[in-house]
């Protein structure tokens, strides 16, 4: 082979070996990111389970106030809830 064609064999070389560099550095990147939203789904994950007892009691709740049949009693119940409070000796 001539000089010239082994120096520009040699180049291509070096050009595939950088673009594959880069490609080695971009995973990694790329790695680096995916473990770091793991750790945020895994965070995200450990408040959802702190929040389903509070997430639960919401249904009751709705069933609660459903079978308040009209606002007359929901006035009562308010006012009882009130009067109560300050019996305890509530402090406004």
């Amino acid at each position: 082979m001539s000089n010239s064609t082994s120096t520009d064999l040699q180049e291509l070389k070096e050009l595939i070996n950088k673009r594959f560099d880069k490609v080695d550095e971009e995973i990694e990147a790329l790695k680096k990111q995916q473990a770091e939203t793991k750790e945020s789904i895994a965070e995200i994950k450990g408040q959802l389970k702190g929040w389903e007892p509070q997430v639960n009691k919401i249904g009751d709740l709705i069933e609660k106030v459903g079978e308040l049949k009209n606002w007359r009693q929901i006035a009562l119940i308010a006012f009882a809830a009130i009067l109560g409070w300050f019996l305890r000796g509530g402090k406004l």
